[in-house]
């Protein structure tokens, strides 16, 4: 969920040590992302994290780094211009609305005092973030809308900035006790009072509450938001809160609501940035897996044309054979097939523009031509199941990439494979893209497992893996190359455990009684010339996994790159 406007004003009371602090460093990792990095008596070396996503939007302080383009948006570059060496002088939200004005003071060119403000609006899909001037004008703005029939407002340089609207609500930290006893569900809540989410309002007014309790206990969760007193804690399946809501156990409670939203959205921001930058190569993937499950379905129909040649094939030489009187005109003759015993009557079709003896000659055309093409798919079909699995499983390592790195590897691959063409920039070079290396997991008696993001992973992985290490794969279907670490067969335990994370980098992840092979490396080759990533083994034995998925997520707390 994105950070509604009570957790937004939490956020100011636990980030209000930048008031004063210098700001050192400007960064945008992705259209929707900023990282202002400052330094502050108050507040130390920190980073400020601006996201507009519609559905990850938040401003909090955050550890995590992020990758960021090779080159630099230009918004980001006025950003550098304008914020770096500046102050931050203010903080200020709009009521309880998601909308929030930093202030800065600095110096210019020219060491005259220089002030702008960076106002963000989290509104969802209508999110953005502008640089603006001492009057209000805007200098510049993270999404540029022009003039429109739906759009509500000019968002552009050198236009005045306007402020969305309040919503005719309430706001609910003034609330007295009298109003907030009237509240009697969440729907009510979130109608009523600006600034709360349904997520939010659902932990407000938790269900074993009377009549008699919801009111106090309202006021005093509110009142304590209000005065700044926070108890970080993250839901599960709900998200991150800035109290600890009343009827909730399993909330897992954190030392600051910055950590809490860190934790919450790192893997989502993750998703969601690859999901982007991978789009293209998804799109180039599916379309060649189009084409070549079209080839296998035509090439299948072709399989099954055997029945179809033997009649056209029969029906030549039974015309051969035929040398009674044809009626002038006759579409059709019955003729004896003798390939029975004792022989029957078959009607065959004629073109009563020729003769007998060409008909059958256009029967025997028609068979060859059958022929021919059924040896040609018995030649081809081979190939198409290997290429369909390849392409599989690129898309497979695609939802796996973590950076950029990753997708540098695939996309290189697809040139090399020729499924997409380089495109190098004259005049310049081609920056060379780093080494990208496979997860790595503990497993619950201690052994490591790796496992490979992508067909060049797979390959380095299991050609140095030593040859007592044992080696899993998902069977028959694209998926990572899994090895554990072990000398010889390790324990049960471990052996499952290394199996549903073979199904869970697959594309069988959301199957059942999913078969895994299992072999010592050593019985595990890769033929010459084939495909990155295809491999044959002997030997193995097979597991059948249904995937759990709080193995995987316990599996992944340990993870790291190896």
């Amino acid at each position: 969920m994105a950070m509604d406007g009570l957790s937004l004003h939490a956020m100011l009371w636990e980030i209000r040590g930048l008031l004063g602090a210098r700001v050192d460093k400007v960064q945008q990792p992705d259209k929707d992302t900023l990282l202002l990095s400052c330094h502050g008596s108050d507040c130390g070396r920190v980073k400020l994290l601006v996201n507009i996503h519609n559905e990850n939007g938040r401003i909090a302080l955050t550890r995590d780094t992020a990758e960021n383009p090779a080159a630099a948006p230009a918004f980001c570059m006025l950003l550098r211009k304008r914020l770096i060496g500046s102050r931050i002088t203010k903080m200020e939200q709009t009521g309880l609305d998601r909308t929030v004005r930093f202030h800065f003071s600095g110096r210019d060119e020219l060491m005259d005092e220089a002030v702008c403000s960076l106002v963000v609006e989290l509104m969802g899909k209508h999110g953005n973030a502008f640089l603006l001037d001492e009057n209000d004008l805007i200098l510049d703005c993270l999404r540029h809308i022009g003039v429109g029939a739906e759009a509500l407002r000019v968002c552009l340089p050198n236009v005045k900035y306007e402020a969305l609207p309040l919503q005719e609500k309430r706001d609910p930290l003034s609330a007295s006790l009298e109003e907030l006893s009237g509240v009697d569900s969440p729907r009510s809540l979130m109608n009523g009072y600006m600034g709360v989410s349904r997520q939010i309002a659902t932990l407000l007014l938790p269900d074993g509450l009377s009549d008699e309790q919801r009111g106090p206990y309202l006021f005093d969760t509110l009142q304590s938001l209000k005065e700044g007193k926070l108890s970080p804690c993250l839901v599960p399946g709900v998200g991150p809160a800035p109290f600890r809501p009343l009827d909730r156990s399993d909330a897992v409670p954190f030392p600051t609501l910055s950590e809490c939203y860190d934790a919450w959205y790192r893997e989502r921001d993750v998703r969601i940035r690859m999901l982007r930058e991978t789009g293209s190569l998804r799109a180039t993937l599916e379309h060649a897996l189009k084409r070549c499950e079209n080839k296998i379905s035509a090439f299948t129909g072709d399989l099954l044309s055997a029945e179809e040649e033997g009649r056209l094939r029969l029906c030549g030489e039974l015309l051969l054979s035929f040398h009674g009187d044809r009626p002038k005109g006759a579409d059709s003759v019955v003729v004896e097939n003798y390939y029975e015993f004792p022989p029957v009557k078959v009607t065959v079709r004629l073109d009563p523009a020729l003769s007998v003896a060409e008909n059958a000659a256009r029967y025997f055309k028609r068979y060859q031509k059958l022929k021919a093409a059924r040896a040609y798919a018995e030649g081809e079909m081979g190939k198409l199941k290997e290429e369909q699995l390849y392409l599989q499983g690129q898309l497979v390592a695609l939802n796996t990439c973590e950076n950029s790195d990753d997708i540098a590897e695939i996309r290189q691959e697809l040139i090399r494979e020729r499924y997409i063409r380089p495109s190098p920039v004259k005049g310049a070079a081609r920056p060379k893209a780093g080494r990208s290396m496979p997860l790595h997991f503990l497993s619950s008696a201690g052994l490591s497992i790796y496992v490979g993001k992508n067909n060049e992973q797979n390959d380095r992985l299991t050609r140095n893996a030593p040859a007592d290490a044992l080696w899993l794969h998902v069977k028959d279907a694209a998926g990572s190359h899994v090895i554990v670490d072990s000398k010889g067969m390790p324990d049960q335990q471990t052996l499952l455990e290394a199996a549903n994370l073979a199904v869970h980098f697959s594309s069988q992840r959301n199957g059942a009684s999913v078969p895994v092979d299992y072999v010592p490396r050593r019985y595990v080759k890769k033929p010459s010339g084939s495909k990155p990533g295809f491999v044959l083994f002997t030997n193995q034995r097979t597991v059948f996994i249904t995937p759990d998925p709080n193995l995987i997520s316990t599996l992944k707390k340990g993870v790291k790159e190896y």
